[in-house]
């Protein structure tokens, strides 16, 4: 059978490859292709353009959609199948309205909203995936393939003549070692954009040219509210819910990746969270470390973090950790976020990573609007605790998805938050107070700003109503930190120069904003000098990379 697989503004596609493995595995000729890219979400392409599509985060020109037809129409496919987040199912709906003009081959979605919500997705799609579809696939293709009906196949929803067939799911798979690796080979892979279809490239600021994407385990030990895997925990239950591949599995697939592809400099390792049998994590960082040897990154939760996963951690050679914080407040993080964290053991764990010269990303998530100021404050007094030196990613806004449970808490709740155009999704409109917080929390990451300064500020009655003043702190401490639209530190880059540019950054930002800007700027100065004085230190100051980043 010829097959395309259609994925959305995402080249990484980490579950669409691994089922064109298993398809060229079963003898089938397939097409990977991606419409648009990481880097192209929130254009403006496709806005008044009156073959296009625009509900941001997606924006897509007329010229593209006739690039993809033209594609599908050239492989003629007997089968299509579409992965997409839920940011995208509006999108989806439309790509799929469209291929019906020029194929007439069965539609299948698949991914993570399709499993959140296939009463919404067999609305256009002919067949939908509910969890895993490695197994479903299998059957699906063989059965097309003989002319056999395929509506009573496990883990899919058929729509056939009017009638909705809604099958149940089967066991999770356990033998990870029993699947193929994901399919990197980009012969027969597209990404369109600009109008066309181009073949075996990517967008030229796609982490790809880089960047090798990795998972080693399935399943997360946690069932956040906000995350998919607490939808798939209601789906499937506890049982064999986080499983493992072999060291051998891994080293095996990542000294392949990178032998074929030698420009590869980063591996991003995508488990939910790494190392959660420590023992495997130690075997693992003895092959890498002899094996690959390339600076790798992942992410972790506060009460995996024990000397021994850092040890390994270290051995291996990883660049950063990320991990999620979310909240200081118990409270959201118990009751909203179910995610029990108690502070002290956050703190230790930063503790931890700090001393092992391991750069800690932070995750954070703007509660806006369960928050209260107490939460808050909570979340500011645990930052103002962990070691200086960590970098706090851009912090994220609570998005709340359809079918999970904090939406289901949002609804019981009387929230009124409605998905937003295009989306299974939503956010709740920015306030005043949102972004107020936002911007202090962001500020814990600079050294330059002392704890009783942030302190001051978060009390300031102006500054609350004005929250732009603070946003410009953040935003020129962040750009004389960091490279610009990322989170990589100028450090790594120019470690003697740092200093200067962060005094420059702040100066030229200070001449060039207005006047709620240079009065934030001067309060925050004044209140650092109403500090008392500072013993001077009895040693040295640090100069590694680590701490000039701080």
């Amino acid at each position: 059978m010829k097959i395309i697989l259609l994925a959305l503004y995402d080249e990484w596609s980490l579950g669409l490859r691994l089922l064109s493995a298993i398809l060229k595995k079963e003898g089938h000729h397939v097409v990977l292709a991606v419409l648009k890219s990481f880097p192209e979400m929130h254009g403006e392409e496709g806005k008044d353009d009156p073959e296009g599509y625009h509900a941001p985060p997606a924006s897509v020109p007329g010229a593209d959609f006739q690039a993809l037809l033209e594609l599908v129409g050239g492989v003629a496919p007997d089968l299509i199948g579409i992965g997409f987040a839920s940011s995208f199912s509006g999108l989806a709906a439309d790509v799929t309205r469209r291929l019906r003009t020029v194929s007439k081959a069965p539609i299948v979605y698949g991914g993570v909203d399709s499993s959140a919500n296939p009463d919404s997705a067999i609305q256009f799609a002919d067949i939908v995936c509910v969890g895993e579809g490695e197994r479903a696939i299998v059957d699906l293709t063989r059965r097309l393939a003989a002319g056999q009906p395929y509506h009573d196949i496990p883990n899919l929803w058929v729509r056939k003549d009017g009638e909705v067939f809604r099958n149940d799911v089967r066991p999770l798979l356990t033998d990870l070692d029993s699947l193929p690796f994901a399919d990197f080979e980009y012969a027969d892979q597209y990404w369109i954009s600009g109008g066309r279809a181009h073949r075996g490239e990517h967008h030229p600021a796609s982490n790809l040219h880089t960047t090798f994407p990795i998972l080693t385990t399935r399943g997360c030990p946690y069932s956040c509210s906000y995350c998919c895997n607490s939808m798939y925990r209601q789906l499937y239950g506890s049982k064999d819910y986080i499983r493992m591949r072999s060291v051998d599995s891994v080293i095996a697939e990542l000294r392949g990746y990178i032998s074929r592809h030698p420009k590869t400099q980063w591996v991003h390792i995508f488990d939910d969270v790494f190392g959660v049998d420590v023992a495997w994590a130690e075997a693992f960082a003895e092959r890498y470390a002899r094996e690959v040897a390339l600076p790798f990154w992942c992410f972790t939760y506060p009460a995996f973090i024990k000397p021994r996963l850092v040890a390994a951690l270290k051995k291996a050679g990883v660049t950063f950790v990320v991990m999620g914080i979310q909240s200081g407040s118990q409270r959201m993080l118990k009751d909203i976020y179910h995610r029990n964290t108690p502070p002290g053991r956050v703190i230790e764990a930063a503790r931890m990573i700090s001393e092992a010269g391991i750069t800690l990303l932070v995750d954070l998530i703007d509660g806006y609007p369960f928050t209260t100021e107490e939460d808050n404050w909570q979340t500011l007094e645990l930052m103002l605790k962990l070691p200086q030196g960590f970098i706090l990613q851009p912090i994220n806004p609570l998005t709340l998805y359809r079918n999970y449970p904090l939406m289901e808490l949002a609804e019981r709740q009387g929230l009124g938050l409605p998905l937003m155009p295009g989306r299974n999704d939503t956010v709740a409109p920015a306030s005043d107070f949102s972004r107020f917080w936002t911007a202090i929390l962001t500020l814990t990451q600079f050294a330059s700003m002392p704890a009783e300064t942030l302190r001051l500020m978060a009390r300031d009655a102006q500054l609350r109503q004005q929250p732009e003043a603070v946003e410009a702190i953040a935003a020129a401490l962040a750009d004389a930190t960091y490279v610009p639209g990322t989170r990589v530190p100028r450090a790594w880059q120019d470690k003697e120069r740092l200093g200067e540019l962060e005094r420059l950054r702040v100066e030229l930002i200070t001449l060039r904003s207005s006047r709620l800007v240079r009065l934030a700027l001067r309060l925050r100065d004044w209140l650092a000098a109403s500090r008392p004085p500072r013993p001077a230190p009895s040693a040295p100051p640090d100069c590694s990379a680590r701490a000039i980043a701080r």
